[in-house]
């Protein structure tokens, strides 16, 4: 938004400072055959094209710029629209598809029914509070601030930071629940999942609940090579979420594109303008001409003089 409000700025300028001298002719012109040069730029920096079209309609660039111009608007709505559309795929994948449901009968004979969807706000918050809980460490009090709505922050930070790690299905599989699909997380007492810093008391990651989860077992590498901190859920979400960024990207070099041609567009016409009355230059109106007069009855060449009003 900062790049596109500096090149609307420097549009702004540009026209400004052509507009003062877009007029100011080196020779006299014909009135008669004048174009406007402040016209011309202003008309192409609206539409570029119509300016050149207005000074000269042979002009080639005034069929050169609109047809730069239909193919940015075509760019740029292209990639914008594919870039909502996987907006809208990525906010799905999180927490709009239901992936699973499963149930069990907890310690206090309750039956307990769930729906799993990738990414679960409650999930996160239930373990996190009992990290905080085990860490007895002020640092984490106030270090959770993911929002309660689907916001676009939201959005961002559920794969931008690895403390909203606990929300994402597969990591909570593996280290909040048991073999009997039963939660283990939180817990009460002292829980030696949790893996701690022992000067600091900073989180480092944890230790599985649950080897036998499909998502370990197919990825117990990866899982443990970053000490329980990483979900192959939330690793195709930033995958999905950074093609997103690229298509909004490609959607906002478009729209620079639209500008510079605007901007190009008006220089453009000036100069189309100032061609066009060069070539229709008179410093007066009277034309000389050599032709044959007839003098006392005798053919002889004389000068012709010819005014235009």
């Amino acid at each position: 938004m900062k790049r596109l409000l500096l090149f609307t700025l420097s549009f702004i300028l540009l026209v400004s400072l052509f507009a003062q001298s877009a007029n100011s002719d080196i020779f006299e012109v014909n009135t008669h055959h004048k174009k406007s040069a402040k016209k011309a730029m202003v008309m192409s920096s609206i539409f570029p094209g119509a300016g050149q079209i207005y000074a000269n309609p042979k002009s080639i660039t005034g069929y050169i710029f609109p047809a730069i111009e239909i193919g940015l608007w075509v760019g740029f709505l292209h990639f914008n629209n594919k870039g909502k559309d996987k907006e809208s795929d990525y906010e799905y994948y999180a927490n709009g598809e239901l992936i699973n449901a499963y149930h069990y009968t907890n310690e206090d004979g309750e039956y307990i029914y769930k729906e799993v969807y990738r990414y679960d706000r409650e999930r996160q918050t239930t373990i996190q509070e009992d990290l905080i809980h085990h860490a007895n460490n002020p640092f984490y009090t106030n270090h959770f601030r993911l929002d309660a709505e689907n916001t676009q922050h939201f959005y961002e930070d559920i794969g931008k930071y690895n403390k909203y790690i606990f929300g994402w299905y597969d990591w909570y599989n593996i280290y909040g629940m048991n073999e009997l699909g039963e939660d283990v997380l939180p817990s009460s007492g002292d829980n030696t999942h949790w893996n701690w810093d022992s000067n600091t008391n900073m989180w480092l990651g944890n230790e599985p609940t649950n080897p036998t989860s499909t998502y370990y077992t197919s990825n117990a590498d990866v899982y443990d090579a970053n000490n329980g901190v990483t979900s192959i859920m939330r690793a195709e979400y930033i995958s999905m979420r950074q093609n997103t960024e690229d298509d909004y990207t490609k959607s906002d070099y478009m729209m620079f594109g639209i500008l510079a041609n605007h901007i190009l567009a008006a220089i453009d016409a000036v100069r189309v303008t100032k061609k066009t009355n060069l070539a229709s230059l008179s410093k007066n109106n009277i034309k000389i001409n050599l032709a044959p007069v007839f003098v006392q009855n005798r053919l002889s060449a004389g000068l012709t003089f010819e005014k235009r009003f």
